[in-house]
């Protein structure tokens, strides 16, 4: 494992190798998070999806009868 370097230290020179480290562990649960917003949008989307289609068939009805 890369040794962690101390950031907050104004002499420390990180090496490549511990930045790359260091950005692996602050972006590790970005890919899931965003899976996990994407699934709720879908689900949001069908969701109104379905009421929308729902409440045309329902106007839809209406609008036929009256006629």
């Amino acid at each position: 494992m890369i040794d962690r370097v101390n950031l907050a230290d104004p002499e420390a020179e990180p090496s490549d190798a511990q930045l790359a480290g260091l950005s692996a562990r602050a972006f590790a649960g970005v890919g899931r998070a965003h899976e996990l917003a994407l699934e709720r949008l879908r689900s949001e989307i069908a969701a109104a999806r379905q009421s929308v289609l729902v409440d045309l068939a329902e106007r839809l009805s209406v609008s036929r009868a009256a006629k």
